[in-house]
């Protein structure tokens, strides 16, 4: 299996908000924290966002 991922990845964090990382970057959508590392780094990062944060999806 390749490790290169063409779709966004999505986790909800603690709060509810959702933490997207797709092929450029990693963005959450409740409290705005980005991520622009390479893709292996960007998942992890994104992942472990959302366990930890506790920011409200915005509306």
């Amino acid at each position: 299996m390749s490790g290169f991922y063409t779709s966004p990845v999505r986790y909800r964090s603690e709060g509810g908000a959702i933490v997207t990382a797709d092929i450029l970057h990693a963005e959450c959508d409740g409290c705005g924290a980005t991520n622009y590392r390479d893709s292996k780094e960007r998942l992890k990062w994104a992942q472990a966002h959302a366990a930890k944060c506790r920011a409200l999806p915005r509306r």
